[in-house]
């Protein structure tokens, strides 16, 4: 009776400690203007001109971007597969973050093989993806990689490894979640892909950075960012 006494004490104190509490982080990003239309390099048979009748739609910068938690919580196991197709001419997703060691399965969606290779890393990625086939690989450490087909000059995207399993994409309105997140401190990053600055020359980088705090689950379960993202020129160069 007194072994099992001390046994039900030893529980009693175990749970009370329990494991590291979990949360959520909801957040809403004020989206910077979209870049400009830039100047004609080609002149076709009659002159641009402005719609008369209504204004040209801006971009959606929203699948440009995309949020990281890195700081002192829980380091989770890295899920099993992150999926990433190529749909037409360009990637479904032209950016997504991935943690280090996750399996990242790209699929074929069109009917032309394509010749994948990452810019920075050609041995990253290696041989043909025939059509409706998978390519997989895994990136042993944090780095931004671009993933494109020479053949194919508009089928670029950006792969964006970073030492932390808490990442997210953003949606038109600019907000994100981030379920699973351990209490502790962390820096909320926001990383953002710019295709028509790189093609001027200007690399993309991380846009954002600024402090989380997580608290136990006790005090609240749902930690909430809003946040003005700065001009879109502030990417420019950052690593």
């Amino acid at each position: 009776m007194r072994v099992g006494f001390l046994v039900g004490i030893l529980s009693s104190i175990a749970a009370l400690a329990g494991p590291v509490q979990a949360g959520t982080v909801v957040g809403k990003l004020e989206l910077p203007p979209p870049p400009e239309r830039g100047p004609v390099t080609a002149r076709g048979f009659v002159d641009r001109i402005e719609n008369p009748l209504a204004d040209i739609k801006k971009p959606s910068l929203a699948p440009y971007l995309v949020v990281t938690l890195e700081g002192e919580g829980r380091a989770d196991a890295a899920p099993a597969q992150v999926s990433w197709d190529v749909v037409g001419e360009s990637f479904v997703r032209p950016v997504v973050a991935v943690p280090v060691g996750a399996e990242v399965v790209i699929k074929n969606q069109t009917k032309i093989a394509r010749n994948l290779a990452a810019a920075e890393d050609p041995k990253l990625l290696t041989g043909p993806l025939n059509p409706a086939g998978t390519k997989s690989f895994r990136a042993a450490q944090p780095a931004v990689y671009t993933i494109g087909d020479q053949d194919a000059p508009h089928l670029r995207g950006k792969l964006v490894v970073v030492a932390t399993p808490h990442v997210a994409a953003v949606d038109d309105s600019g907000r994100f979640e981030i379920s699973d997140v351990p209490d502790g401190s962390y820096k909320l990053r926001v990383f953002y892909y710019d295709p028509l600055g790189e093609a001027h020359g200007k690399p993309s980088g991380w846009l954002f950075t600024t402090d989380v705090t997580v608290a136990p689950k006790g005090r609240s379960t749902r930690t909430e960012v809003n946040a003005k993202l700065p001009p879109l020129t502030a990417a420019a160069g950052k690593k």
